[in-house]
C-alpha cells in the first residue's frame, strides 16, 4: 500500500511539473522553467531539522533557515512545499527573523543570518510527510532539489 501511494504520489508531482513546463512564457513567477539548482554555499535548515518525524501542524507552518554570508538582498528565494496528500504550494520568501525558534532546532553556524519562511495559503495538517524544495521565485525556474524533508504529528 505505501509503494503505492508513493507512486501515485510521485507521478502526480512529475505531471504536474510536465505541465509547468509546457508554458512557454517563462517571464511570470510561476516557479516552473529551467532548474533551480541548489541553495547557496551556507544555507541550512534550522527547523523542522531534515527528517524530523513528529512535527507539530501549528508549527510546521513556518520554516527557519540560517545563511552565512547573509542572503543577498532583494533576492526572491523560497521553498516549494509538497505535501503527501498531494497539496503543493510556495512559501513567503525569507524574512530576516530575530526571535525564538521552535525546539528541537538545528543551531545556526557562527555568524550566520536567521530567516523565517511561512506557509501562506493552505496550512499543514496533521499526518502530512512534506519535501521543501529550493525555489529562485523570481527567475520562473522549476523546483527541482529537495533542501528538506519532515513528518507533521497526529
Amino acid at each position: 500500500m505505501k509503494k503505492s501511494i508513493a507512486f501515485l504520489f510521485g507521478t502526480a508531482l512529475a505531471a504536474a511539473l510536465v505541465a509547468g513546463c509546457s508554458n512557454s512564457n517563462n517571464n511570470n513567477n510561476n516557479g516552473f522553467g529551467t532548474n533551480c539548482g541548489s541553495p547557496p554555499n551556507g544555507f541550512q535548515i534550522l527547523y523542522p531539522r531534515n527528517g524530523a518525524g513528529k512535527v507539530p501542524p501549528a508549527q510546521a507552518n513556518s520554516i527557519y533557515v540560517a545563511a552565512n554570508p547573509a542572503l543577498a538582498v532583494g533576492n526572491s528565494y523560497n521553498f516549494f512545499a509538497v505535501q503527501s496528500n498531494g497539496n503543493q504550494q510556495f512559501t513567503s520568501q525569507f524574512a530576516t527573523y530575530t526571535g525564538t525558534i521552535p525546539s528541537p532546532h538545528n543551531s545556526p553556524s557562527p555568524g550566520s543570518t536567521v530567516y523565517v519562511a511561512n506557509i501562506v495559503s493552505s496550512p499543514i495538517g496533521p499526518l502530512q510527510s512534506v519535501n521543501l524544495y529550493w525555489n529562485d521565485g523570481g527567475t520562473g525556474c522549476t523546483p527541482n532539489i529537495v533542501v528538506s524533508s519532515f513528518t507533521t504529528s497526529q
